[in-house]
This record gives structure tokens, C-alpha cells and sequence, in this order.
């Protein structure tokens, strides 16, 4: 699959609603407005990251008996980029409802503080988007005023649309204070100092080198929901990342794809 060159969020949407000619089209159009706003029309679709799908999708438990279809229609459109060659992975699987309930409250505080380790630049990113989202609180408020002036309160959509947003941005800062207040830095080695780690670990920057073709990739190993291939950053939890977790220099690890297995070779970890 060969990756697209840069577009906007917006226009692929509109490619997406139009390929999907009159069926369901109301609903879906509803929903790529939704994920547009919350990402930003002018994103460019390559940069959408895991941990941002999270965050949407995890709102959509607040839409009731919605939800479900919703979440349907948000991971079509996300299969779709992949497909077409958008994004490098499939962000699909990231689009999921929280568990909510008193059995399932434990299990999920002990994921939470177990997955908020992040990289310097990805804590950065998300105090960049903390900040921005809480800028914007005063933009929400006026566009809510100027929805509410409508005369026409029978079927007022802009209204609720405005509401519906302020409660996203809403529940997206409180989840991100919580992230922030819980995570650990992970510690990257400097150059400088020419610390070299003796096996892989999460936190660490890996060249692979390819068996056959010789070709040598780098990839810092973060948590899935920091990952971003094209950035560099591979999950700890992909095939690869987990084939070569704890391995040492030197060591030859076998990933599975859909083109066959491929060996790697670890040549280099640390900085």
C-alpha cells in the first residue's frame, strides 16, 4: 500500500461521504462533522494519532443508544483512510467505548496508571493540546450564544451541535489532566553520555537492521497510545515492537506480516 501525499481532514471526508452515496448518508455526514471539528479541518490526515481516536471515541459513551452506531460509522471512515493509504496504520482499532460500572472501575484505574508513561515530546503534546483546548472554552461559549439567539428553538441542530461540542472539549480536558497528572516521563539515554543499554526496553530508540534487504529503520518504543510509525514511534505492543522487546544487540528477531515473515537484525539501542 502506497502512502498518500498530505490532505486535509476535511476534504477526505467529503470524498469518504460522497463514496458512500445515499445510504445512511444523514448519519454519517453527522459524524464526520463531529470528528472533523474535534480534529481540526485543516489536520492533515497522516498526523492523527491513537491516542487522539481514543480520546473521541471514549466521549461517545455519553451518546446513549447512539453510541454504538456512531462508533460504527467512525470506524469505517478510519478503515477507509487506512485503506486508501491515508494513515500508515489503521487507527480503527482504537475507536472504542470506555467500560463503565462498579466491577469494571479497579481493572481500569490499574490500566490507567499502568499506560500514562510517555515520552518528553509526547507529554509536551499533550499539555500543547490541554492548553489549546481550554483557549478555545470562550469560542465554544459565544458560538452557543449566537446558536441560542435562533428564534426557531423546535429544531434548532446548531444548538445542540454547539452543546454536544462543549461537552467533548469538556470531557477531552478533564481526561487529559488526568493523564498528565498521573504519567511518568520515560527516561531517554543522552548521546553525550554514551550510555549503551544492554536490551531493548520501553522508552528506547532501536535501529533495525533488515535481514535480506540490509535496510536499517529507527523506532522509539512508547506506549500504543503515543505510537506513530511515520513519526518514528513504534508501539511497544505492535508485532514488531513486542518481537523485539528484550532482546540485545546483536539478536535476531522474526515478525510475522502480510507479505511473509521478516527477520530483523538489533544493531544499535540507546541513543
Amino acid at each position: 500500500m502506497t502512502q498518500q501525499p498530505p490532505r486535509p481532514l476535511s476534504d477526505i471526508s467529503s470524498d469518504y461521504l460522497e463514496a458512500q452515496g445515499e445510504t445512511n448518508h444523514s448519519a454519517v455526514q453527522q459524524e464526520l462533522v463531529r470528528f472533523v471539528r474535534w480534529c481540526g479541518r485543516t489536520r492533515e490526515v497522516h498526523t492523527l494519532t491513537p491516542l487522539e481516536i481514543e480520546g473521541y471515541s471514549g466521549n461517545l459513551e455519553g451518546a446513549g443508544e447512539e453510541s454504538s452506531e456512531r462508533l460504527a460509522i467512525l470506524k469505517g471512515f478510519l478503515t477507509y483512510l487506512h485503506r486508501q493509504g491515508w494513515t500508515e496504520a489503521n487507527l480503527a482499532p482504537h475507536a472504542k467505548l470506555r467500560r463503565t460500572g462498579r466491577k469494571g472501575l479497579a481493572p481500569r484505574r490499574s490500566r490507567t496508571a499502568k499506560s500514562n508513561r510517555l515520552t518528553a515530546e509526547g507529554h509536551q503534546v499533550l499539555q500543547d493540546e490541554l492548553a489549546g483546548l481550554k483557549g478555545e472554552r470562550g469560542n465554544i461559549i459565544e458560538e452557543i450564544r449566537l446558536a441560542a439567539a435562533t428564534k426557531d428553538f423546535s429544531e434548532n441542530a446548531p444548538l445542540d451541535a454547539a452543546r454536544e461540542h462543549q461537552g467533548q472539549v469538556e470531557a477531552r480536558i478533564r481526561e487529559l489532566e488526568g493523564t498528565l497528572k498521573g504519567a511518568t516521563i520515560l527516561r531517554q539515554e543522552s548521546r553525550g553520555k554514551n550510555v549503551r543499554l544492554l536490551k531493548v526496553a520501553l522508552g528506547a530508540r532501536v535501529v533495525l537492521r533488515q535481514v535480506q534487504t540490509g535496510q536499517e529503520v529507527s523506532y522509539l518504543l512508547v506506549e500504543s497510545r503515543e505510537a506513530n510509525p511515520s513519526a518514528g514511534k513504534l508501539s511497544a505492543a505492535s508485532p514488531l515492537g513486542k518481537a523485539v522487546m528484550d532482546h540485545a544487540i546483536g539478536d535476531e528477531v522474526e515478525v510475522t506480516t502480510p507479505r511473509g515473515a521478516v527477520r530483523y537484525l538489533v544493531s544499535k539501542i540507546g541513543g
